[in-house]
């Protein structure tokens, strides 16, 4: 069954100015028993016409599934700005690459973008329940989605993804102030699939500043508290600092 869902709350990190393609932001933060990456795919559309329209969806899935990500497919209707409660999140039950293998289909990609409220009760809805992203049930939700958010607005049909990475804390425990950089490499080694950036470190956590001076050359990842003190390996025990700020602090604890 289809249904509206807000999306997780939480502090974004916006990945355009990093030359990122296929997704818009990414998210770290802390769990019940652990820290959670997060970031969603193919929401916008020039990001999935060039994930599906490239033929790169099929590799970013696969590559994801086979390093431990959860890969949920997400497609959704919006309006332009539209929140996340104001949005319609279908929940198909479909395996991530045949899910990918449909958007990469030039009949559905064509669908992917604006359609008027008409467009989407005519064709685009029953076109939705032919591929098994909803169904019969599904329809007074459309009707709601319709009279109470979308009004006369064009909609937005969105070929969206999920992807999720968990490490334990006792992972992290053991991974120890190596714990950022297997962030880093294990997103790296998921992205390089769709031929996007490496995410520098930096943009992970204080949006690539210094909390102390501002800087942004010759910056760190610091443990708050340090392991020898304490301190945890989440995300709220870390925080860039530039090195000479960092080895200040050091000599002060």
């Amino acid at each position: 069954m289809a249904r509206v869902q807000p999306e997780p709350g939480g502090d974004w990190v916006h990945l355009g100015r990093l030359g990122f393609r296929s997704t818009q932001r990414v998210r770290i933060g802390d769990i019940p028993g652990g820290v959670a990456v997060a970031t969603w795919p193919a929401e916008l559309k020039p990001q999935a016409f060039y994930l599906y329209g490239g033929g790169l969806g099929s590799a970013l899935m696969a590559a994801a599934t086979e390093r431990g990500w959860t890969v949920e497919p997400s497609p959704h209707l919006a309006y332009h700005t539209a929140p996340g409660a104001r949005r319609l999140y279908m929940r198909p039950s479909i395996a991530p690459l045949d899910y990918a293998a449909c958007w990469e289909d030039e009949d559905a990609l064509r669908r992917v973008g604006n359609h008027t409220r008409e467009d989407v009760e005519r064709e685009l809805w029953p076109w939705l329940k032919q591929k098994g992203f909803a169904d019969d049930g599904d329809d007074i939700e459309l009707r709601r989605f319709l009279d109470e958010s979308l009004r006369r607005r064009p909609a937005h049909m969105r070929p969206g993804l999920r992807l999720r990475r968990v490490w334990t804390s006792a992972e992290g425990t053991e991974l120890g102030s190596a714990l950022a950089q297997t962030i880093r490499s294990e997103f790296d080694a998921v992205f390089a699939t769709a031929h996007e950036p490496t995410l520098s470190s930096a943009e992970i956590v204080g949006q690539g500043r210094c909390v102390d001076c501002g800087s942004r050359e010759r910056l760190e990842f610091d443990h708050i508290i340090p392991i020898s003190k304490g301190g945890s390996n989440t995300a709220r025990n870390i925080e860039l600092r530039c090195e000479a700020c960092n080895h200040r602090k050091s000599a002060s604890v």
